[in-house]
């Protein structure tokens, strides 16, 4: 109770310690879990035993709850186990809602399949209106006839569908798979799945703080909404927007107590001695002297935005106003700072042509570019970035290892296939093997194909060299521990998106270790995004692993990043 004094209202507080003071234990004896259940066709390591254990128990005592495991750890199994071990131990048959992203239905329903065969298992999905139809009618007539259903978030957040879920039947569990969905108070999952009927709730994620500790308060108020009932003692105990910029590290300590009863988190590096180590290398690369012009000429173009935000940021810390928050979205790539207003939203298209230059020049408008492609020495010139890649690939492809490459931006993808294509990475005269020495997924790339291609690339003794992915398409609901390098050409807002990218190699299953290559622009928007995203990072390391020594230094991150970062390498 001392740790949830400073996030909760006096008077819910009163209500727990009268509610706990009233509580009379039940005299039923339940089975421990001391073995995995005999569904599941698995071996389980001890601390996914563990984990179930605390799932377990945290069912046993009416408190829903997160597993945050770091991810390649298997939170997709535990949970499965979870469900079998509720079925065995403590005869709930079900049924059991789960929601996941589209990207990984398929894997959940495979999951389910293969480790625990004997549970029944529904599929609510569809894009056709008939087949909705049916599968509503499915759901709330034959309950008894499935244990689990699946669906996407977007089929549980539509109207129609979410009425069925949320009215018709009760769960008696519902997983949120990539449970931060619901970090949002305002976003329609987090306020519709909210009303879903159900007995306990379980979020899967390996990115329990992702921006701020306001999301931390969003996910915590979805599974208890009658213990959380505020917000504003969280954001006043994290308000970033002081003139000290201080958050005190008793707050901080407060934040780790608090989530340390609701999750559970462990990473690789303390459960899972087997797999090996993974470095990561951040590559600081020049900018070529075509990237140079583009660069200064943008800064040149929008020279009047700058001189505007600049004086909008004087005039606010005078105190004379001025707006702006954190976050904005970006249609491709992730997002940049700031809030609203027609200068704001000038500086947040500036930062994403100024990201694109640092990737390569003949991605925006005015490159002058022949229609019959490019020699390839001068495709790789044009970009620093490029040049180094090309330098690393080469090294890579000699010594035998497999590559994974990641880009925010689908427009690279293209310009990286034809490289490789250039660079003779494509199949040769292999007549058991029909497929390039390189495949590609993006949010383009269809069901079949990406099942197709991760299997071709996974088969012993494959030919294929490199893997080009879309970090937030491939980031969730791919596995590629059969390459041992990961090469991120560019880095999310997000810190946590390039996190889960690594993962797809970096996880249960990889024999070798596993070398990381970040490749940064210097002087440029890329290094002092960098720089904001570690400290992200840091905000997540200090709650949910109870680091506040340094708690002071998220004091550094600025009201103006966006600003900052356009201003950055401008000298």
């Amino acid at each position: 109770m001392k740790a949830l004094a400073p996030f909760v209202e006096e008077k819910v507080r009163d209500k727990i310690i009268a509610d706990g003071e009233a509580y009379a234990p039940s005299e039923k004896i339940l089975t421990p879990v001391d073995n995995q259940p005999e569904k599941i066709k698995a071996v389980l390591r001890e601390y996914q035993l563990e984990g179930i254990r605390w799932m377990t128990r945290m069912y046993d005592d009416g408190c829903s709850c997160i597993l945050a495991d770091e991810m390649g750890l298997g939170k997709t199994l535990q949970s499965i186990s979870f469900l079998a071990c509720l079925h065995e131990m403590r005869n709930v048959k079900g049924p059991h809602l789960v929601i996941c992203p589209l990207s990984v239905l398929s894997s959940w329903m495979d999951e389910l399949q293969k480790w625990c065969p004997s549970f029944r298992v529904v599929r609510l999905h569809s894009t056709d209106e008939n087949e909705r139809q049916r599968l509503r009618k499915e759901v709330v007539m034959n309950v008894g006839s499935y244990d689990v259903a699946v669906t996407t978030y977007e089929m549980a957040c539509n109207p129609t569908f979410n009425l069925t879920l949320s009215q018709k039947v009760y769960w008696r569990t519902m997983i949120l798979d990539e449970g931060h969905k619901v970090k949002i108070e305002e976003t329609a999952a987090h306020g519709v799945l909210s009303r879903v009927h159900r007995q306990h709730t379980l979020l899967l994620t390996g990115t329990p703080v992702q921006n701020n500790l306001h999301e931390l308060y969003a996910i915590l108020a979805f599974l208890h909404p009658d213990v959380f009932t505020s917000a504003k003692a969280f954001d006043a105990a994290f308000d970033l927007g002081s003139k000290e910029h201080k958050v005190d590290s008793g707050t901080l300590n407060h934040a780790h107590f608090l989530m340390k009863p609701f999750v559970l988190r462990r990473i690789k590096g303390e459960v899972e001695v087997s797999l090996p180590e993974k470095t990561e290398t951040k590559i600081m690369c020049p900018l070529s002297p075509a990237q140079t012009f583009w660069y200064r000429r943008l800064l040149m173009r929008e020279s009047g935005a700058l001189n505007e935000a600049e004086s909008a940021m004087l005039r606010k810390h005078s105190g004379g106003g001025g707006g702006g928050g954190d976050g904005a979205k970006s249609s491709e790539g992730g997002g940049g700072g700031g809030g609203g207003g027609g200068g704001e939203k000038k500086l947040q298209s500036l930062l994403m042509q100024l990201r694109k230059c640092c990737n390569h020049p003949f991605l925006f408008a005015g490159t002058d570019v022949p229609e019959d492609g490019v020699p390839i020495e001068e495709l790789v010139e044009a970009s620093g970035k490029l040049a180094v890649l090309d330098r690393i690939l080469r090294r890579l492809k000699d010594a035998g290892h497999r590559v994974v490459l990641f880009s925010q931006f689908t427009s690279m993808l293209d310009i990286l296939s034809d490289f490789l294509t250039l660079r003779g990475y494509q199949a040769r005269s292999i007549h058991w093997f029909p497929y390039d020495r390189y495949a590609r997924l993006d949010g383009s790339t269809n069901r079949v194909q990406r099942s197709v291609d991760i299997a071709a690339f996974n088969r012993p003794n494959s030919p294929m060299f490199a893997f080009l992915l879309s970090t937030r398409a491939g980031g969730l609901g791919v596995n590629l521990q059969t390459a041992d390098t990961c090469i991120l050409f560019d880095s999310d807002w997000n810190p946590q998106v390039d996190t889960q990218a690594m993962a797809r190699v970096h996880r249960i299953g990889q024999k070798k270790p596993v070398h990381v290559y970040r490749l940064i622009t210097a002087d440029s928007v890329e290094e002092r995004m960098q720089q904001r995203a570690e400290k992200k990072l840091f905000l997540e390391q200090m709650v949910s692993r109870g680091s506040t020594k340094q708690a002071e230094e998220l004091g550094k991150l600025e009201n103006n990043d966006l600003y900052g970062m356009l201003r950055f390498g401008v000298d």
